[in-house]
C-alpha cells in the first residue's frame, strides 16, 4: 500500500520545472510571432505543443532545461498549436510536439517531431545551428603507436 505522501506531481505541475520554463521559455501566439520570433536577432527554437499530448508534456521539462543551458545564445519559445492554427499551417506543423529551429526568421535545418524527442538530440541540433563543433571522444592511449 502506498504512503499517502508518496506521490509525484505531473511534470506539467512541478513548481521547479514551471519556474525554469517561465524564466527561459516565452509563450508566443500568432499575434506576437513577428515581434518575438521573426524579428529576433538570436536563433530561435520553437516548441509547438498541445495540452492534450503526453509527448508534449514529457518534452516540456527537457525543453526548459536546454533553454536554461543556452540562455543568452538562443531564444526559446513555445506555441500552443491548437490556439495558433494559422501559424501551424504556415510553417507546416502537423504533429505535436514539433520543434522548429529558426535563424533570421527562416527555418534553419531539420526539425524534430514525434513521441520521443531526446534532450541530447535537441542539444546537438542547437549546437549545430550555432556552429559548435561536435565533441570528439578522446583517443585511447594505446591507439598512438
Amino acid at each position: 500500500m502506498a504512503n499517502r505522501f508518496n506521490f509525484r506531481l505531473p511534470v506539467n505541475e512541478d513548481p521547479a520545472v514551471l519556474a525554469v520554463e517561465a524564466m527561459y521559455v516565452k509563450e508566443v501566439t500568432e499575434a506576437d510571432w513577428g515581434k518575438e520570433v521573426a524579428a529576433e536577432a538570436l536563433p530561435v527554437v520553437v516548441h509547438f505543443y498541445s495540452k492534450d499530448s503526453k509527448a508534449s508534456e514529457a518534452l516540456g521539462p527537457r525543453f526548459a532545461a536546454v533553454a536554461e543551458k543556452f540562455s543568452g545564445k538562443v531564444r526559446f519559445a513555445k506555441v500552443h498549436q491548437p490556439a495558433s492554427p494559422g501559424l501551424s499551417a504556415r510553417l507546416g506543423v502537423t504533429e505535436s510536439p514539433t520543434v522548429v529551429f529558426l535563424r533570421d526568421g527562416k527555418e534553419s535545418g531539420e526539425r524534430l517531431s514525434g513521441e520521443d524527442i531526446k534532450r541530447t538530440a535537441l542539444k546537438a541540433r542547437i549546437e549545430a545551428m550555432l556552429g559548435v563543433p561536435a565533441a570528439v571522444p578522446p583517443a585511447h592511449p594505446s591507439a598512438n603507436p
